[in-house]
């Protein structure tokens, strides 16, 4: 699934989507607070339904306007080496970054943690699992890095991607975990120029922080059993580097660096 699109997208543009995003955010929790008041954080199936809807309705919008030429192709392609190697990256990468926040503590603000995994019920977690990282790889990954493409270089469109959806994330404690998985499925959708690795990616890494905020969180095991916590996750660490390099390797049929090379 990728979304295609005819004239690309500015700096400006990309960050105009952006701007798009937290207007209606204030407009989603300006409305809500008008009918809950101070009630408003305490509802986690709220935040997290403004989120979905917010996003939806910035993704609708650029399919609709016809300015950038956006068409979205739905189909599915991908292969049984790029799931086990997406699968394992994004399990990797969960443990790397729950380490992370450990060796760099940055203060948690609770009140701007609504794009967070919420646990309270199955709804809010269906919303902020499953239907919220299809949402977020539509938009970051599928619409912006996708048509930052058509003007830039990979590098650039990867990173300023990356940097849009930690700025998706408000809360300080989110942010470097979310530069993370913004950058590693970035990367996939950089070599395979399709959105189902980065989902499947999104997803693996939403059920497995569910799961780990849902056990208590891996900081006993980290003082229970340091050494073995150190070497797991020196372990995921390399496995996330090792990955990288047999994902520059990997060329799917139909990328259009093989097409350039068929047709000489």
């Amino acid at each position: 699934m990728y979304v295609k699109t005819l004239n690309g997208l500015s700096l400006n543009g990309a960050w105009t989507l952006q701007l798009s995003l937290y207007a209606c955010w204030v407009l989603g929790f300006a409305a809500t607070w008008f009918f809950t008041g101070d009630a408003l954080p305490e509802i986690p199936f709220l935040l997290a339904a403004i989120s979905l809807v917010s996003l939806a309705a910035v993704i609708v919008y650029v399919l609709v306007r016809r300015q950038h030429e956006f068409r979205l192709v739905p189909r599915i392609n991908i292969s049984l080496e790029t799931f086990l190697l997406a699968f394992s990256m994004a399990l990797a990468l969960v443990v790397v970054k729950d380490a992370l926040a450990y060796i760099l503590p940055l203060p948690a603000w609770p009140e701007l943690s609504f794009t967070s995994i919420h646990t309270s019920s199955f709804a809010v977690i269906l919303v902020s699992v499953v239907l919220a990282a299809f949402m977020e790889e539509m938009l970051f990954r599928g619409i912006i890095m996708e048509a930052l493409l058509h003007r830039y270089s990979g590098g650039i469109a990867l990173l300023q991607s990356s940097l849009l959806y930690m700025l998706a994330h408000p809360d300080p404690a989110q942010m470097p975990g979310s530069l993370l998985l913004g950058l590693l499925a970035g990367f996939f959708y950089l070599r395979l120029r399709d959105l189902c690795s980065c989902f499947l990616i999104h997803l693996i890494h939403n059920v497995a922080t569910a799961v780990v905020a849902l056990s208590g969180g891996s900081l006993q095991f980290a003082i229970s059993d340091p050494y073995t916590y150190v070497a797991l996750v020196t372990g995921c660490a390399l496995a996330l580097a090792a990955g990288f390099f047999i994902l520059r390797n990997i060329t799917p049929a139909g990328h259009p660096k093989k097409q350039v090379l068929l047709a000489k």
